[in-house]
């Protein structure tokens, strides 16, 4: 990936890894139940503050680097969409298998993400 990161992406990153480590936890324990609220905190942290934080930087409407920024916050943004999507596939697999096949599209061989 690029060298410079927001705040908010070294965050979002860390709430990721943080989720998939309590997820995995919870389901070698059998407590199903724990998985669900996680899952819906993260999702409503990920929507509330890190999309509305970092909306200009999504769109590229920064002073400068616009592309360099769109482009690193646009590639975090899909790594944890990526992440939550393989997590909730034990959960709801139809969704997440329709979402899977929108979210390859956006990977073509000629133009991978980095």
């Amino acid at each position: 990936m690029v060298d410079h990161f927001n705040v908010t992406d070294h965050w979002i990153q860390s709430a990721v890894q943080d989720l998939l480590r309590a997820v995995r936890k919870e389901m070698d324990e059998y407590k199903l139940y724990n998985v669900v609220p996680q899952l819906i905190k993260f999702l409503e942290n990920l929507t509330n503050w890190y999309v509305r934080l970092n909306r200009n930087r999504l769109k590229g409407e920064l002073d400068e680097v616009n592309d360099q920024n769109m482009r690193v916050s646009l590639n975090v943004l899909f790594d944890v969409l990526l992440k939550i999507n393989l997590l909730m596939s034990p959960i709801a697999p139809f969704l997440t298998e329709h979402m899977y096949q929108n979210m390859r599209l956006a990977i073509s061989p000629q133009s991978k993400l980095q």
